[in-house]
């Protein structure tokens, strides 16, 4: 797949709110981005004009609106997300995108879509290009305690069947989704996720033991973003690949020993 024609824009916040103690969502006006992004895009943000750190930080794209917003959700966890999380409408961020390889999307077998914790944005977005071209898709998402649920929005009226658990029994399963995909998911399906390495390692272990077509996408600490420092680098059956430009979503079968 050709990566993605990218573009640095100066993109204005339209709204941003705190769903929890430490996850926000960002609303931000960037059309020239906007009308590119596809589910498993990112986008690279400076959060901060002269304060450190200087290097962008990298987030998903949870939504498209279709009018050139894009929306992202994220947990506070740094200086980066600090900063930006403060934005307020109006303000000014410095954006880069669309980056990395998205999705590809198939309908030729039925849909599970897999999210842990905040790997939800991307496969957010994922579900509602699906309903929007008439492909029903189940959804699995896993979280540590009920109140993280918020970070998925309106995901649920996207999907035919929302399945979820939480670590602590809140809500749900009482335990972790890798465990109820791996009892629910036959190889009659097509797979798409988005999570913690833990659960993409069960899910590339049940897509060989079971058949099934799956991409995943990575979370991963990048540096630069697009290709030169390495940094994101992780290790395939083929060899290093970076998250950044060959990723972040990559097939299954490109872990198989």
């Amino acid at each position: 797949m050709i990566p993605s024609e990218k573009t640095r824009v100066l993109a204005s916040v339209v709204e941003a709110k705190w769903l929890t103690d430490d996850i926000v969502s960002v609303v931000f006006n960037a059309p020239d981005v906007a009308r590119r992004a596809q589910p498993g895009h990112f986008v690279a943000i400076r959060a901060g004009q002269t304060e450190a750190p200087l290097l962008r930080r990298p987030f998903s794209i949870a939504m498209s609106d279709g009018r050139g917003c894009l929306t992202l959700v994220f947990r506070v966890v740094g200086v980066g997300t600090t900063l930006l999380a403060a934005k307020q409408l109006g303000d000014t961020l410095d954006v880069i995108g669309p980056l990395g390889h998205p999705f590809e999307i198939h309908d030729d077998r039925p849909v599970v879509l897999v999210a842990g914790g905040l790997g939800i944005p991307p496969i957010a977005f994922l579900a509602r290009v699906l309903k929007a071209r008439g492909i029903p898709a189940t959804l699995y998402y896993g979280v540590r305690t009920q109140t993280e649920l918020a970070a998925m929005g309106d995901v649920a009226d996207h999907v035919a069947r929302l399945i979820v658990s939480t670590d602590d029994g809140s809500a749900g399963h009482h335990g972790f989704i890798s465990e109820v995909v791996a009892r629910d998911v036959s190889g009659n399906c097509r797979l798409y996720a988005c999570g913690p390495r833990p659960l993409l390692d069960v899910l590339i272990r049940l897509a060989r033991e079971r058949s099934l077509p799956a991409q995943l996408s990575f979370e991963q600490q990048m540096g630069c973003g697009v290709g030169a420092c390495m940094g994101c680098s992780i290790t395939t059956a083929h060899g290093y690949q970076r998250v950044c430009t060959e990723g972040p979503v990559f097939p299954a079968e490109v872990f198989f020993d």
